[in-house]
């Protein structure tokens, strides 16, 4: 009999579409791919009834999981929780101050020295006493949901450790479940190679700012893909940004040439899982700069070089670095690397914490 899942991921995640949306459908894609029925709803209210696991993704917003994980509670039906956990404190305090910093300074000689000035403080003390209590009641409210679910499925080593350590859930079960490279991009790799670009979501997060900032010097053109949600200093970054452009959201065929244009693909976020940009430059040939706080290293280990989000000297330097290694060529040690992460791995991993969640809703029910 086919096992049958139901995919949960947030209600707006077709609205503002970000990698956790990405990260559903490809696991569905991969799941049915093997031989699995899987479905996949945006909603805080899923009816998983009929399905013999409910996957619920992302605790970001807890209030949104936690009805989530309530209703298939009352569905009674196993459930398994793919936490995409990051760790937002630094980003809350010193991540958010550098980029109002860069919203409202169009001075660039000004900024540098405000830099300057904040390197040596810590990153709590950028935190207010309300961020401190926001931060402290949503990560007892995701450690909360990650006891409630009868599997974790962190998508690192590094992220089980913080579900572990950070937020001190001990007793659920967990299974590391790689997120798979997508083989396609490959098809576009092109041998004459020129500039950088970073794809993402235009946010704070994604650090967009400091990495043009680290970057204004250097003679080569840049191009930023992604929607851009939130409000974002256009004007102040183009008095400083003179080698950049913008482009908005791009179709898929558009994204896949432009990922085989660049020679550098950047993505210095303040956090991260591991960047399905990143995997996706990487399959189609691009030199990869990540940053450094979150599971980077973990995937990407030597063949990529890593950068300080906080620091744009950093930044500038891992692009430099990433400069002076050789072109890439296919069947490189990134490539081996990248098609080493499959869907079918992913899908097999997933399996795994199905039966895992299965067998554990089953022995307290009985």
């Amino acid at each position: 009999m086919t096992l049958r899942a139901l995919l949960i991921m947030r209600p707006d995640a077709e609205t503002r579409f970000g990698g956790d949306t990405v990260l559903v459908r490809d696991t569905a894609a991969a799941l049915i791919a093997d031989g699995v029925g899987a479905d996949v709803v945006h909603t805080d209210e899923p009816d998983p009834r009929g399905y013999d696991v409910a996957h619920v993704f992302n605790v970001g917003q807890p209030e949104i999981c936690a009805r989530q994980i309530a209703a298939c509670e009352k569905a009674r039906v196993p459930i398994a929780l793919s936490p995409v956990w990051l760790d937002l404190e630094e980003y809350t305090g010193r991540g958010q101050a550098q980029h109002r910093l860069f919203e409202r300074t169009r001075d660039s000689a000004k900024l540098e020295r405000q830099l300057r000035a904040w390197r040596p403080r810590t990153a709590a003390s950028f935190l207010s006493l309300r961020d401190r209590i926001r931060l402290g009641r949503s990560r007892a409210a995701q450690a909360d949901l990650l006891r409630r679910a009868h599997v974790l499925l962190p998508n690192s080593t590094i992220e089980a450790r913080d579900c572990l350590v950070r937020l001190g859930v001990r007793e659920t079960p967990f299974v590391v479940v790689p997120i798979a490279a997508d083989p396609t991009p490959s098809s576009y790799w092109q041998k004459a190679r020129n500039g950088i670009l970073c794809v993402g979501r235009i946010e704070a997060r994604k650090n967009q700012t400091a990495m043009l900032f680290g970057l204004r010097n250097v003679p080569l053109p840049i191009t930023v893909v992604g929607a851009a949600h939130d409000p974002w200093p256009f004007e102040a970054i183009a008095a400083w940004s003179k080698n950049s452009r913008f482009l908005g959201a791009v179709d898929r065929e558009t994204l896949l040439r432009l990922y085989g244009q660049c020679e550098i693909h950047i993505l210095a976020s303040w956090v991260e899982t591991a960047g399905i940009a990143s995997l996706e430059a990487a399959a189609v040939g691009a030199k990869i700069v990540v940053g450094d706080r979150g599971a980077e290293a973990e995937y990407f280990e030597d063949d990529a070089e890593y950068a300080d989000p906080a620091d744009p000297d950093s930044i500038s330097a891992a692009v430099e670095r990433s400069r002076a290694r050789p072109a890439r060529a296919h069947g490189d040690s990134l490539d081996r690397r990248i098609s080493r992460l499959t869907a079918l791995q992913s899908a097999r991993a997933t399996q795994k914490g199905y039966d895992i969640a299965i067998k554990r809703f089953t022995a307290k029910s009985a």
